[in-house]
């Protein structure tokens, strides 16, 4: 059977998993395409959820040649309560991930990060997370909780929430990550255990929280995890109002016969202001990475910085619409000398609820210099997002 007629199976299939309250979406309540399973309820024994996601992709000016094509991502999973099975403050979750994969950016754009944050490496089916999350303090002024297995590591660090409306990918997780090895995220998740340690017990929303993490290094192979290095990673992160939150990492990715990679990353977000039902938030970003030995022929970032805002209800009449914008850019090196140098993009992007389960998201960006060594590209997005 072809990618293309499993594709269209899953689809249909996929859309009846959707439950109220089980919906796809971050921090700000607006819909992203993240692996981030929604929370059970603690009446729920079990939560089932999915979302499909589609970019029809056209680079307009630019870069290696204009071109268009669709990329396509489609979730669907289970959350179970431990509870039912007498096991206090456990969580258990599994899904699955069917990729179809245009490579606009492979084709036409030729950029390091990819302008669409859905677009895979290849056209397939995959475990997206299967992980056991535990709670081991209940009081309210500490939390400690584990979650141990497969799972993106967006969801616990690195992330920024206003970003992540955005579509291009160096939004998501830092580039200096993704660029120089094969971390554990968007299109293939690996194996590894994270801690966290907060000053209350709803841990997502603790002033003060430390997380520490031990994971597979490349994802190269889901079913090889301790044959791939080893990456290391702690995040502090700081709440000190509502809505807003500093972070901190550090991480370390070593083994797998290849040279030693380290670096670190910073975040800010926050709300500048409010009425009613509008709202105004910002955020800054920055990475570091020093890779000992780059590839040969092939850029990488060594540092990255990126910043913008996201306005909640641009119109009294759109509650639910959200206009975001972002720009930022990497310093690359290694490579042959004339493709090291810089890539830097902009992006103004607006997300539309159409009806309760559907979003359309027109999105445009410039890329300057796409891996150092392309012409300054115009690329078009149109998203369509369905829980």
């Amino acid at each position: 059977m072809t990618f293309i007629r499993w594709h269209a199976l899953l689809i249909p299939a996929l859309l009846c998993l959707h439950t109220p309250g089980a919906l796809a979406l971050d921090e700000d309540n607006a819909p992203t395409a993240a692996s981030r399973p929604p929370p059970l309820d603690d009446t729920q024994a079990f939560n089932l959820y999915g979302h499909i996601d589609s970019d029809f992709v056209s680079n307009l000016k630019g870069g290696i040649k204009t071109g268009s094509g669709l990329d396509s991502v489609a979730v669907g999973g289970v959350t179970v309560n431990g509870e039912s099975f007498g096991l206090n403050g456990a969580s258990f979750n599994f899904s699955a991930m069917a990729l179809y994969a245009a490579d606009v950016n492979e084709k036409y754009v030729g950029a390091i990060t990819n302008p669409s944050n859905i677009e895979g490496n290849v056209s397939r089916i995959v475990l997206d997370s299967a992980f056991w999350q535990q709670g081991w303090l209940t009081q309210q002024d500490l939390g400690f909780t584990t979650r141990l297995g497969m799972f993106d590591l967006n969801s616990e660090f690195n992330a920024t929430a206003s970003a992540a409306q955005l579509l291009n990918s160096s939004f998501g997780m830092d580039p200096t990550l993704t660029e120089n090895f094969a971390v554990s995220t968007f299109p293939l998740n690996g194996s590894g255990v994270v801690a966290t340690l907060a000053n209350a017990a709803a841990t997502d929303e603790a002033p003060l929280a430390l997380k520490v993490a031990l994971f597979q290094g490349d994802v190269d192979s889901q079913t090889q995890a301790f044959s791939q290095g080893l990456l290391s990673m702690a995040e502090a992160q700081w709440r000190p109002m509502e809505r807003s939150a500093f972070k901190l990492g550090v991480w370390e990715k070593h083994g797998n016969d290849q040279p030693n990679v380290h670096g670190a990353y910073l975040s800010f977000e926050g709300r500048a202001w409010q009425q009613d039902t509008s709202a105004i938030d910002v955020f800054t970003r920055a990475g570091y990475a020093d890779n000992n030995a780059p590839t040969e022929g092939e850029p990488r970032p060594n540092s990255y910085w990126g910043a913008g805002l996201s306005v909640d209800a641009p119109f009294a009449s759109r509650p639910k619409d959200i206009f975001t914008l972002g720009f930022g850019g990497m310093q690359l090196e290694g490579g042959d000398e004339s493709n090291s140098g810089h890539e830097r993009f902009f992006e103004i992007s607006y997300i539309a609820q159409i009806s309760e389960h559907i979003y359309i998201q027109p999105d445009l960006q410039y890329i300057q210099s796409p891996s150092g060594e392309y012409s300054n590209a115009w690329v078009g997005i149109v998203r369509l997002h369905i829980e």
